[in-house]
């Protein structure tokens, strides 16, 4: 009964929310590494955007 309360609040099933949330905290994590590695080379933040297209994170 609570999914079905949970499901109805949020508009999709509760199985596609949390895939979202997993997709957003992988998205997150990989990015971090990517700033931090940025860092370690010397170059900022702002640089990371291109650095996201050449690294692959998983």
């Amino acid at each position: 009964m609570m999914n079905k309360v949970l499901e109805s609040m949020l508009g999709k099933s509760i199985e596609q929310s949390f895939e979202e949330i997993l997709v957003e905290e992988v998205r997150a994590k990989c990015q971090a590494e990517i700033d931090a590695e940025m860092k370690f080379k010397g170059k900022g933040v702002e640089d990371s955007e291109t650095a996201e297209r050449s690294i692959m994170c998983y």
